[in-house]
């Protein structure tokens, strides 16, 4: 009885060890194929979606020779020191026509 014991004890054993190693096959496969999906995933969207280029482009540049011309420009006209100039600042600001602006984003 107990050979009989011993001898089926030993089989589940053998089965059990038989699994666990296809048990690590599958999972090791799985890895290796998920992997490579996603390397073919990422290679059909960075095809699909405009961006930049792989291929190599050449610039070609050209030169022009400009002359230089220099603008002088004209001084603001001078105002008066006296009255006028003084009154003229003094003024009050006029209210505008235009329609009022409205701000966004604030508290």
């Amino acid at each position: 009885m107990a050979a009989e014991s011993r001898h089926s004890v030993d089989t589940r054993i053998r089965e059990r060890d038989a699994a666990l190693r296809r048990l690590r096959r599958v999972t090791a496969l799985g890895l290796a194929a998920a992997g490579a999906l996603s390397v073919a995933f990422g290679e059909l969207a960075a095809n699909a979606f405009s961006g930049r280029s792989s291929t190599t482009t050449t610039a070609v540049t050209t030169t022009t020779k400009t002359t230089a011309t220099q603008a002088t420009a004209t001084p603001p006209p001078l105002v008066s020191a006296g009255s006028d100039a003084q009154s003229a600042a003094a003024q009050a600001p006029t209210q505008s026509q235009a329609p009022p602006v409205a701000v966004s984003g604030g508290t």
